[in-house]
């Protein structure tokens, strides 16, 4: 049996959950997870950190629901990425905060057709808009830091990122060295890669799987031996 809940970050003006999702989506109103600890054997993190102000926070607060050795699969950007996926204009996270030039600079990219979530602003309003949204709603860090973070409360990050290619665009993929699909990944879209909880309290029972032994890019097909339980994490953010 597959115990499964979704949680969402709210940012931007989104909207809230539906009714008829409240019972297994969860919105997170505080710095806090709505349960209680050691709760799931899996926690995934999809396009969430780099919206995370207080990072030390948030991965306290997933090694807390994790149960001992549970796994963490994180799909996020770092700084270095190329294309800023939240606007579609390359670079755009590497100008400093509040810079009049980058308005100018996504300009000129948004007239010659590149944007997202353009409808209805013209294309300097559309510029001024996304900057200022990228100030309020996104926090790039580097990779150094990132990892020092991670490894306060998880094992060494293990990257997935030619995984995640596969699994996006089939075979096609597979003969490309893994060296390049990683380097393509991580400056197109952004890093993926698990860890897992550092403290192991317990041995887990002779009957029970090892999380460790999942690929975490093909759980739906996983046949589990025992309950499982595992909470993605979404970052819902709203542009205007």
């Amino acid at each position: 049996m597959l115990n499964r809940a979704d949680l969402t970050w709210n940012g931007g003006g989104s909207s809230p959950i539906p009714a008829d999702l409240r019972s297994f989506v969860f919105a997170m109103e505080s710095k806090s997870i709505p349960f209680p600890p050691a709760t799931f054997d899996i926690v995934i993190n999809n396009q969430v950190m780099e919206h995370v102000e207080d990072l030390d926070a948030a991965l306290s607060e997933i090694h807390r629901v994790l149960k001992p050795g549970g796994t963490l699969l994180s799909l996020f950007p770092d700084k270095s990425v190329w294309h800023e996926g939240h606007c579609g204009v390359p670079f755009l996270h590497w100008f400093s905060n509040r810079s009049t030039w980058r308005i100018y600079y996504a300009l000129l990219w948004r007239s010659i057709g590149v944007g997202y979530f353009t409808e209805g602003k013209s294309r300097l309003e559309w510029s001024k808009q996304f900057c200022a949204w990228l100030d309020q709603w996104t926090v790039y860090r580097g990779y150094d830091e990132i990892a020092v973070a991670y490894a306060k409360y998880f094992s060494a990050m293990q990257h997935l990122e030619e995984q995640w290619l596969e699994s996006r665009v089939g075979s096609v993929a597979r003969p490309i060295p893994t060296r390049l699909k990683r380097f393509f990944v991580r400056k197109m879209a952004g890093m993926v890669f698990t860890c897992t909880t550092k403290m192991v309290r317990a041995a887990p029972p002779a009957d029970s799987i090892s999380t460790g032994a999942i690929s975490p890019l093909s759980l739906g097909s996983a046949r589990f031996s025992r309950p499982f339980s595992i909470i993605g994490t979404t970052a819902c953010a709203g542009h205007h």
